[in-house]
């Protein structure tokens, strides 16, 4: 079979996912049952989603990772990210996080970033530090989600900051989808986005939790030390 169609009974096999990452009802496929279907990957294609979701999930990397082990991890994957006809799609889930960061480290006061270090991900590195002070780095015309989370950022709104952040990256992958093709890079594509509803769903819940536990010690006054275990 054609690498086109190599996965065609993989992916006919995968329930269809929401219009939008948006929405309360429950993940068509769950996080086990995906597993298990993508055990049909071919061992390459499986080692490489594996390295993939490293990259994308700090729980892989241990808590002590510096930003510098991580970026040396992602250059050594890249090529075969190239390779396999996906780096384009974890690229600019990682530069994204680089312009936040970017916009998060100019809010604080810090300087543009030393001329060679090691700080982000992406093709813009250098124009971002020539243009620190610029606004939206000069890039506002190729991101233009960009000043939208600024706002968030400057007015502190960390749910309409992970809302809009997860939208944008829900349109550029179903930008990239193809509907003739059944391969390796459809896959990941729909791994990706089952990704981003989970990642809202996981989001909304903490979000209820933390409520949840702010209600509860406003409601117990001084005697939630008395719950505490302090």
């Amino acid at each position: 079979m054609s690498k086109r169609h190599q996965y065609v009974d993989l992916l006919a096999s995968l329930p269809a996912l929401p219009a939008t990452p948006f929405g309360r009802e429950p993940l068509p496929i769950s996080a086990i049952r995906l597993e298990r279907r993508l055990e049909t990957l071919s061992d390459a294609h499986h080692d490489t989603l594996q390295a993939l979701e490293s990259l994308l999930d700090w729980r892989h990397l241990g808590l002590e990772v510096s930003l510098e082990a991580f970026i040396r991890r992602y250059r050594q994957t890249a090529p075969r990210l190239a390779e396999q006809g996906v780096k384009d799609l974890v690229e600019a889930l990682l530069e994204q996080r680089t312009l936040v960061a970017a916009l998060r480290r100019r809010r604080s006061g810090d300087p543009a970033p030393a001329l060679g270090e090691t700080w982000g991900i992406g093709p813009h590195l250098s124009h971002i530090g020539a243009h620190w002070q610029a606004a939206l780095f000069g890039l506002g015309p190729v991101f233009p989600w960009l000043a939208e989370v600024r706002e968030h950022l400057t007015h502190d709104c960390p749910r309409e900051l992970e809302r809009r952040l997860i939208e944008e990256n829900w349109r550029r992958l179903e930008r990239a989808r193809r509907y003739d093709r059944f391969d390796f890079r459809e896959v990941v594509i729909y791994w990706l986005r089952w990704r981003l509803i989970a990642a809202w769903r996981r989001y909304n819940t903490e979000a209820a939790e933390r409520r949840l536990q702010a209600d509860i010690k406003d409601g117990l006054g001084d005697y939630g030390a008395l719950f505490s275990g302090g």
